[in-house]
């Protein structure tokens, strides 16, 4: 998130934060705007701060631009620069060329530091952190709202609890949705469930074809292996209450009709899908799955909620779901 918007092409900008992807964004933002009045092929140049020297970085700077009106310096990990290079480069924010746009990008670097307060008097200073817990879905149909399309909230914290906190995989997975959805530009929940579904890892499915079997020592030893392997406990909870209000459903259908392939066509799975899922639906009672997706549900609510130790709670739930009823 941006402490200030960058608007007006500056001399020299400090951009700094601890989300990776929204960094690349503002780099890719000013790569644009200075593209607009510079050819980047003959006027860019890119340095690492681990390695690069202010010298070398304000050389660049000072390099009159190629038939352009501006040239692009890029500097990354200034903060990994020694003091001395970050005074020099104070000392050219004093007076620094008017036909260079240099860009300092940074992890950290404290407010009250020369070098901050040189850009910032320049008006080039902004500031990127992650959203925080209570913005992810905000965050994610703003994402989608770039693209053309609308997602529904709920459609949003979905794709949260599947996905986790991590805005780079929340982008790919929402360009995903969106190639699936193809040309529809309202988009919701099921949407969200049938892309990372299809998507999920073959573990996961092993949790949820152990559920489904009612093999409780099967299913707490693959959500041990999903968790090691750092799978978020909201995402995995979002599965297991889908495939069970999916046993709901076909439950339901073959008590209903007798007609061969109507959990396929109602449903629209392939036909080994229907084939398993009704198979798994007939070892659970209506009174049974019914329960699992009343007591799933107040999981869910006590999971987002933060009350309670969310592990543990799930290993409860999921064992309560494969016990049969004496």
């Amino acid at each position: 998130m941006a402490v200030k918007d960058i608007r007006e092409l500056a001399p020299v900008y400090l951009i700094f934060g601890d989300e990776e992807l929204l960094l690349e964004r503002a780099i890719r933002r000013l790569r644009d705007r200075v593209a607009e009045v510079a050819d980047l092929d003959f006027n860019f140049d890119s340095f690492d701060g681990e390695t690069a020297g202010a010298a070398d970085v304000i050389a660049a700077a000072n390099t009159l631009p190629f038939a352009s009106d501006r040239r692009l310096v890029v500097v990354r990990g200034v903060d990994s620069m020694r003091a001395a290079d970050h005074l020099l480069l104070v000392d050219y924010a004093a007076d620094p060329a008017p036909t260079a746009c240099l860009v300092l990008v940074a992890r950290k670097i404290p407010k009250n530091s020369r070098l901050y307060k040189a850009v910032d008097a320049l008006g080039g200073v902004a500031e990127y952190r992650a959203p925080k817990r209570s913005e992810y879905p905000g965050w994610v149909t703003q994402l989608f709202a770039a693209r053309g399309r609308t997602l529904s909230r709920d459609g949003a914290e979905v794709l949260v609890r599947f996905v986790g906190r991590d805005l780079r995989r929340l982008e790919t997975e929402a360009e995903k949705i969106i190639a699936y959805a193809g040309e529809r530009t309202v988009l919701d929940r099921a949407d969200v469930e049938v892309v990372v579904v299809q998507t999920a890892s073959a573990s996961v499915f092993d949790l949820l074809n152990a559920l489904g079997a009612r093999e409780c020592a099967t299913a707490l030893e693959v959500l041990d292996a999903l968790v090691r392997d750092g799978e978020q406990l909201l995402g995995i909870h979002a599965m297991c209450l889908r495939h069970i209000r999916q046993l709901v459903s076909a439950r339901a259908l073959v008590d209903r009709s007798d007609e061969r392939g109507v959990v396929q066509r109602e449903l629209r799975l392939q036909d080994w899908q229907a084939r398993s899922l009704t198979e798994q639906a007939r070892r659970f009672t209506p009174v049974e799955l019914s329960r699992a997706l009343r007591d799933g549900a107040d999981l869910e609510a006590r999971m987002k909620s933060g009350r309670g130790e969310p592990r543990i709670e799930l290993e409860v739930w999921l064992v309560s779901v494969c016990r049969e009823d004496s």
